[in-house]
């Protein structure tokens, strides 16, 4: 067995902007493991909000590579050989894509999941001017659903925009940890008042606490706040989604337990992914079918993909075939 993994740029078709920063594009991790002449291959994208770089990545993969090679850890013992993290995420499905092709079995049999051709997701409006935001929202052709990115300074301005141009698109707000309680407060009639649907990690994680008795007259999506399964229990009676993504799970093989724990716990599901090209939308695709909220838009907002392979038309998103992954 042979493990190979290298960084690439990804740049964005334009800037987006975030509570926490405007994002230009980011480096990725690629994972490659071959053996008896067949390759798996995984994606990461590291980021500093979860105190991870490519490079405290690519020394998290290298320090576990000659176990790897010697055959000594599968799928599962990678779950207890390291962390939830990017690192593990590219070689987890690194090894999902590997099992498929030694087996001749699609990664959709192996999981037990029936295979959607077509996949409704969102899009995302980052944080621009009010006028900005109503352009954006008006020139999007019949959107299945828009998640509006929040936590600037003309928060209700930019949701009224939306709603100017989008009165009947189901919308959902992304704060990205941006606001205080006092704010959530302040914003969440006018949210419930314009059909808001769902607000995304309000708060930082720190002071999720703050949550407990508040009255969640619009639900509430727990991002950063949830990473595996270990996080559920203090989730409980503060939010009513948890949005998984393949980076804070440390791959399929945790988030598919997670989102069997989560339904069982009574959450809502909901599937995001970082900056990604085909090649780690793939993964996320197969999550996707088991999420009632799908926000896998980064087709639309990657310029370049080296693996582009899974198409988004601006409604649906279009499944992979094996030659992309699994």
């Amino acid at each position: 067995m042979r493990v190979v993994a290298r960084k690439q740029f990804v740049g964005l078709k334009q800037p987006f902007r975030v509570a926490f920063g405007t994002i230009v594009g980011l480096d990725i991790v690629e994972v490659s493991i071959e053996r008896e002449g067949l390759i798996g291959r995984g994606e990461c994208c590291p980021m500093t909000i979860y105190d991870q770089t490519p490079d405290s990545t690519l020394a998290e993969i290298a320090a576990i590579v000659p176990t790897l090679e010697r055959g000594e850890i599968d799928r599962l013992s990678l779950q207890r050989a390291l962390p939830a993290r990017s690192a593990r995420n590219a070689l987890d499905c690194a090894l999902w894509d590997l099992e498929a092709k030694m087996s001749g079995r699609s990664v959709w049999e192996i999981a037990g999941l029936e295979q959607p051709a077509t996949i409704v997701s969102d899009i995302s409006i980052g944080i621009l001017t009010p006028e900005e935001t109503h352009r954006v929202a008006a020139s999007l052709d019949a959107p299945a659903m828009i998640k509006l990115k929040l936590g600037g300074e003309r928060d209700l301005d930019c949701l009224h925009a939306v709603r100017a141009a989008r009165p009947d698109t189901p919308l959902f707000v992304d704060v990205n940890a941006g606001w205080t309680l006092a704010r959530l407060n302040e914003m969440a009639p006018a949210l419930a008042a314009a059909g808001v649907f769902m607000i995304e990690q309000p708060l930082p994680p720190a002071d999720d606490a703050l949550l407990d008795g508040y009255t969640r007259i619009v639900p509430l999506c727990a991002d950063e706040s949830c990473h595996d399964r270990s996080d559920l229990a203090r989730l409980r009676g503060r939010f009513d989604y948890i949005n998984i993504k393949l980076d804070k799970t440390g791959g399929l093989t945790e988030a598919l337990a997670l989102a069997e724990a989560a339904r069982a716990q009574g959450f809502r599901l909901m599937v995001g992914c970082m900056l990604a090209t085909g090649l780690a939308m793939a993964p996320a695709y197969m999550l996707a079918s088991l999420c009632e909220v799908v926000d896998l838009d980064a087709p639309l907002i990657v310029r370049h993909a080296a693996h582009a392979g899974i198409r988004h038309d601006g409604r649906l998103l279009h499944g992979f075939d094996a030659d992309l992954w699994g």
